[in-house]
This record gives structure tokens, sequence and C-alpha cells, in this order.
């Protein structure tokens, strides 16, 4: 049921951002482009935020969250830029001679973007998503949304909060 709820909420926001935070050509394999709320304990928060009971599928959804990766199924029009390939831009940044936002202008229209594996509550009727995108040093923004499936369809219940840079 998780992975099919994932695929199914990712999709749709991938359609419904393709022209704003999504819209890139590049996506991280792994959340980058993303900002995580300013709270004590991240998983009460998620807890609070979709009325989870269950401790145990809290622990589930939370370990199935850390370990997520876009992979080409999810997302075959974009270009999935890997944690290695952030490693070796870092490595190759620190010798110098690598600009980093120069290969994103060349390499990626729109810079790239990110989403994180929807963390869903029991009955997988509402979701915490964060989605987010980066366009250059000084240049992005994301938001962490709840959505609700409501006949079918996910809506976005609720934007938590937003960045801008």
């Amino acid at each position: 049921m998780d992975a099919q709820k994932t695929t199914e909420l990712i999709t749709q926001i991938l359609k419904e951002e393709s022209n704003g935070y999504l819209m890139s050509s590049c996506i991280t394999e792994k959340p980058r482009a993303v900002s995580h709320p300013m709270v004590s304990n991240f998983n009460d928060y998620v807890k609070d935020n979709l009325n989870i009971t269950d401790t145990v599928h809290l622990k589930t959804q939370s370990r199935l969250y850390k370990k997520f990766k876009i992979t080409a199924d999810l997302v075959p029009n974009k270009n999935i830029l890997t944690q290695k390939q952030f490693e070796e831009f870092e490595q190759k940044s620190e010798n110098g001679g690598f600009r980093f936002w120069d290969w994103l202008d060349t390499n990626c229209e729109n810079g790239f973007c990110s989403i994180s594996k929807p963390i869903f509550n029991e009955t997988f009727d509402l979701a915490y998503v964060q989605i987010g995108t980066v366009c250059g040093g000084l240049c992005g923004g994301g938001e962490e949304r709840i959505y609700e499936l409501v006949n079918g369809k996910w809506i976005e219940k609720e934007s938590l909060g937003s960045w801008v840079s």
C-alpha cells in the first residue's frame, strides 16, 4: 500500500508543480532542495499533523522516509542527480577549478528540484510532503505540505511552511 500511494502522490505532485517548484529538468535522488521544520522532534511534528496514533506505523513511515530515493520510473522525464554526484561536486570544488553553479546552468534547465517521500497516516489518506527547488546560489524556494485523499485524488489540504532564497 505504501509504495502504491507514494507513487500516486509523487506522480500527481510532479504534474501539478510542472510549472512551479518542480519545473527543473533535474531532480535530486534524495531531498536537498527542502527545508526541514524548526521543531525539536520531527516525528512528533509529523505525528501531530497527520493524527497518527500507532507508534509502530510512525516508525515504519519514518524509516521509509529516511531511506527513500527518487528513481527513474517515478520521474522518467527528469535527470536524477545522485548523492554520489553531489559528493563528487563537493570534492571537485574543494580541489578548485570546478564551479557547481556553472555546471548546473549547463546541465539542468531551471536548476534542480527535490521531493521527499510522503509520510502517511495509518489509513493512507493524509500525507506530509516536502518539495523545493534551487535555481542558483541565492535562488530557490520550497514548501512542506499536508495532502488529503478525497474521492481518489490528492488535495493540498495545508501548507505548513515555506522558504525562499
